[in-house]
C-alpha cells in the first residue's frame, strides 16, 4: 500500500507541474492584472518595468516585481508568479519591435501568432496561405537581416 500511495503522489506532483507549465500568461494577465493596470502585458512592461542586474523593477517603486508578486501583490500562486515573471522578461528582452514595425497592420501579437499562424516542423507558416514566415519576412515589414529572428521568436513564443 505505501508504494501505491507513492507512485500516486509522484503522478500527482507530475501533473501539477505540467499544469503549470500550461499557464496562459496572457490569459492569466488579463484576468489578475488589467483591472488594475494597463490592458495588455507588453503596455505595462515598457511603460511600469525596467531591467536591472538584479532582474524586472518597478519604474515608481524600485522594487523588483518577482518580489511584489511573491510577496503577495495579485493574490498569485508561485506557480502563476513565475509564468508572469518569465512573460515579463520575455516581452522585455524583445523590445519593442514588434509594436514599432508590425502593431500598426497586425495589432497585438499574441492574436497574429494563435489566429493566423501555425507550427510545421519546428517552423512558423501561415495557417491560410502555408507560407514560410521566415522566409515571407525577408520581404516583408521592413526588417533588417537582424530583426527578422526577433519577429520570429517572438511570434513563435505566443503560440503557448
Amino acid at each position: 500500500m505505501p508504494k501505491n500511495f507513492m507512485m500516486a503522489a509522484a503522478l500527482l506532483a507530475a501533473a501539477s507541474a505540467g499544469h503549470a507549465q500550461d499557464i496562459d500568461p496572457h490569459a492569466l494577465y488579463e484576468s489578475a492584472c488589467a483591472g488594475c493596470h494597463r490592458a495588455h502585458s507588453g503596455d505595462f512592461v515598457f511603460e511600469s518595468m525596467t531591467m536591472t542586474g538584479a532582474g524586472l523593477e518597478g519604474k515608481t517603486t524600485g522594487k523588483l516585481v518577482a518580489d511584489l508578486l511573491g510577496a503577495g501583490h495579485g493574490r498569485l500562486s508561485s506557480a502563476e508568479t513565475d509564468t508572469l515573471i518569465a512573460h515579463f522578461e520575455a516581452i522585455n528582452s524583445g523590445g519593442q519591435l514588434f509594436q514599432d514595425k508590425c502593431f500598426i497592420c497586425h495589432e497585438r501579437a499574441v492574436v497574429l501568432s494563435r489566429l493566423k499562424l501555425v507550427e510545421e516542423d519546428g517552423r512558423l507558416v501561415g495557417r491560410y496561405t502555408g507560407r514560410d514566415i521566415q522566409a515571407f519576412l525577408h520581404e516583408h515589414g521592413r526588417l533588417t537581416l537582424d530583426e527578422i529572428p526577433i519577429i520570429l521568436e517572438r511570434l513563435q513564443s505566443q503560440m503557448q
